[in-house]
């Protein structure tokens, strides 16, 4: 089930879900194919330093991942069955008009790693983001099936054939929301921190296949989007993963260590962030105490 309220620039399947804000990190986990598993190594060093992350929004490899986590599944057994995955075990190539292969198989990889069918199986919120091609809207999954919101955020244009849900036809969530802060925002939190793995190949020159061709347009059009999304964060971390091309799913030991290394860097600011959130939260407490004990005299 999809709900929607749209505004100018936003659809977002949020009812229900009051802003009330949280103690703690909303995370916002962008797309970046293989280059996403740097996503792995943040959660790992926010866990090691108590970094308590309330509620998770995702675009793209970051839609699994997030659901992963959300799912309550410990670190270390998704990182090794991430370690067991292969471009083959969630794509299915099958040329057709609009695109070069299938993601059918990515449904029954989250269903199988995660146990979680539906949204409301998970331990903690979590917002996937896909893109309406028929409005160019972001559209934000909150309730419903994880498996069909995680396939139509990850489907690449060109790549992957869109996913029809509804009478919406729906692609890869990173064309509009490379980062989806906005929706980890509106889950309410204490601070949203977002993760960019970016979707440029890294290399310089002419373009060699396809996928170059699209994932460097695609690149391109999101470096005009950084003041969309980059607004709604309250810190933004950026993983050195450049020299990883978006198939280099065997190098997850490297993407995750970029990941840890950023996240560590940014431990006493996340720290402070939280910190400030807390003595603004509790101040707003005693003036409503007062307010209250006044309204009773």
């Amino acid at each position: 089930m999809l709900t929607l309220v749209a505004n100018r620039f936003y659809a977002s399947a949020l009812m229900g879900h009051p802003r009330v804000p949280r103690p703690g990190v909303s995370l916002a986990l962008g797309g970046g194919f293989a280059r996403g598993y740097a996503h792995l190594g943040v959660l790992l060093t926010f866990q090691q330093h108590g970094i308590p992350v309330t509620s998770v929004a995702g675009s793209s490899i970051g839609s699994i991942l997030g659901a992963a986590y959300a799912s309550g599944t410990p670190l270390p057994k998704i990182m090794e069955k991430c370690r067991e995955i292969r471009f083959r075990d969630f794509a299915r190539w099958r040329v057709s008009r609009f695109g070069l292969a299938s993601n059918e198989r990515l449904g029954a990889l989250v269903q199988k790693f995660f146990g979680s069918r539906q949204f409301e199986d998970l331990r903690l919120p979590l917002a996937v983001v896909a893109t309406d091609l028929g409005t160019g809207d972001p559209v934000v999954f909150r309730q419903g099936n994880l498996a069909e919101a995680i396939r139509a955020s990850c489907a690449f244009p060109g790549l992957f054939e869109p996913i029809q849900i509804g009478t919406r036809c729906l692609a890869d969530g990173g064309l509009v929301a490379p980062v989806p802060t906005r929706a980890a925002q509106e889950m309410g939190a204490g601070i949203v921190v977002g993760v960019s793995v970016a979707m440029h190949d890294g290399h310089r020159g002419a373009p060699t296949n396809i996928f170059q061709v699209v994932s460097r347009a695609v690149s391109a059009a999101q470096k005009h989007q950084l003041e969309g999304w980059e607004g709604y964060a309250d810190l933004v971390l950026r993983p050195s993963v450049q020299g990883l091309a978006w198939d280099d799913f065997e190098k997850i030991d490297e993407a995750v260590e970029a990941g840890s290394v950023v996240a560590r860097s940014a431990i006493p600011k996340i720290k402070q962030l939280l910190d400030r959130r807390s003595e603004k939260e509790s101040t707003f407490g005693m003036q409503g105490e007062v307010l209250l004990a006044e309204s009773l005299r």
